[in-house]
């Protein structure tokens, strides 16, 4: 493949029967190979009609799982070892570290982090005790991004950022790109699942075609039942809302082809996502491995072994976002920062151990690309506010200007600690990565140039990188 390069506009096919007949399911079927043909066509030789799309080079992932911690994990009590923070603990922080455009709260003095830091593994990497099982088995085939950075302060927008690229459009994210790009590697699921999502169903697609969209599954309900698919539609809520958005779908995209080509995936999905979601089916080792059962770990452990079984049949990129909690507002802690992130790991640290060690038992983590962190950090100090979260003692701000992601299989060198922050884990300042930069390396991990995957729409060719964007290199193994 040497360019994927659809074209904003082409005449739809001349259809020789009736709307009614067409309607059927033989003409569901054809509909799909159509779609195939108008969307998927590329200048590398691959026949009309593929469902396959080949990389633009050799790829390191087949495919990607993407934990997400919703609300902003603290790279300083976590992975980002600070110790002047504890040296000048309650001193204001210096007139050299710049302050951002925009707090939510007045900033207060420097606070240290409340959890023990220890040396992890043969590298004697530092790191809290925030994640014992993650660090204590695989710190050593972590790669950790430690100067991330963008400038968006505030949820809604960072999240934008790190999913799409952009802050405040409606474009389509990571994802969908993905599957654009490669299709999914199972013909009878979506080639993107998204796994709990924190409102219910998953973002638009943008100026791609809704073929694209991912396929949302909601939460299990607190009394541990089983996780639900939303509507088996391969990406929307009700009937009626899903009709509506179908109708006002660009022109260009012929909506008939999109709508139908979804109906058909979830009419195939029908017969095999039940089995992928009957978590019964693994063993009692296997549910025992994710916490499931557990006070702390069933939810999160089943939304990972979830993702294991998905990534395993065939599907391209999965998310999974944890953002409910019984110990308070997400990874969010403007205030109560112990309690908060302690309750929090506890949900995810078992988890995530699990599916790294079930992936690589099965030979799956090699060629699977793990990526887990926030859309940002926190900030080294605290907050000074009075009002509906009470009085702030020992909670951070956002901090999207210096902030750690890690990574691990799929291509990626273990146990490689790549940029810093400054002294208090403010601001990125050496080898800095941005969102772009990180999209570009998770494209080319999975055999994508990220200057050559465009789709053209309202007269010029769009990119995930827009005009910007490096791989890091480095973290390559």
């Amino acid at each position: 493949m040497n360019q994927h390069h659809h074209e904003e506009t082409g005449s739809a096919p001349v259809l020789p029967w009736s709307r009614r007949g067409f309607m059927g399911f033989s003409g569901l079927a054809l509909c799909d190979l159509l779609a195939r043909q108008s969307c998927r066509a590329s200048d590398s030789g691959t026949s009309p009609g593929s469902s396959k799309l080949e990389p633009h080079f050799p790829a390191r992932a087949k495919r990607m799982i993407f934990i997400l911690l919703d609300g902003g994990l603290s790279q300083v009590d976590s992975y980002d070892y600070k110790p002047r923070l504890q040296e000048e603990h309650g001193k204001p922080l210096p007139a050299s570290i710049r302050s951002p455009r925009f707090t939510f709260a007045q900033r207060g003095h420097i606070i240290g982090s409340p959890f023990q830091w220890t040396q992890w593994g043969e590298s004697g990497w530092w790191a809290s005790n925030l994640f014992p099982k993650v660090n204590g088995g695989w710190i050593d085939k972590l790669c950790f991004l430690h100067s991330l950075h963008h400038e968006n302060e505030d949820h809604i927008t960072a999240m934008s950022m790190l999913n799409t690229g952009v802050p405040r459009e409606v474009r389509p994210a990571l994802g969908n790109w993905l599957l654009y790009g490669l299709s999914s590697d199972n013909g009878n699921l979506p080639g993107y699942v998204d796994l709990t999502p924190k409102d219910g169903r998953t973002s638009p697609t943008g100026f791609l075609p809704s073929s694209f969209a991912g396929a949302p599954i909601l939460k299990p309900s607190r009394k541990g039942e089983a996780l639900k698919w939303d509507n088996l539609t391969a990406g929307f809520g009700a009937q009626r809302e899903h009709l509506d958005f179908i109708r006002d779908v660009n022109e260009e995209h012929d909506p008939l082809l999109a709508e139908l080509r979804n109906r058909e995936l979830a009419f195939r999905m029908q017969s095999v996502a039940p089995d992928i979601m009957d978590l019964q089916k693994e063993s009692q080792a296997t549910r025992d491995l994710y916490g499931i059962g557990g006070d702390h770990t069933d939810e999160f452990g089943r939304t990972l072994l979830l993702a294991r079984r998905f990534a395993e049949s065939g599907v391209r990129f999965v998310t999974a976002t944890h953002s409910t909690s019984r110990y308070g507002n997400l990874w969010d802690q403007h205030a109560g920062l112990e309690k908060g992130h302690r309750g929090n790991a506890q949900a995810v640290d078992q988890p995530i151990a699990a599916l790294l060690h079930d992936l690589e038992a099965r030979g799956l983590l090699e060629d699977t690309l793990v990526l887990c962190g926030s859309e940002f950090g926190r900030t080294p100090s605290r907050e000074i506010f009075d009002g509906q979260m009470g009085r702030s003692d020992d909670g951070r701000d956002h901090n999207p200007h210096g902030f750690t992601m890690w990574m691990c299989g799929g291509g990626t060198r273990g146990g490689y600690h790549h940029g810093a922050t400054d002294d208090y884990g403010y601001h990125a300042v050496k080898d800095r990565v941005s969102i772009h930069d990180l999209h570009a390396t998770i494209l080319h991990l999975l055999g994508i140039d990220h200057e050559r995957l465009t789709f053209h729409h309202s007269g010029r060719d769009y990119r995930l990188t827009d005009v910007f964007g490096k791989v890091v290199k480095e973290i390559v193994s």
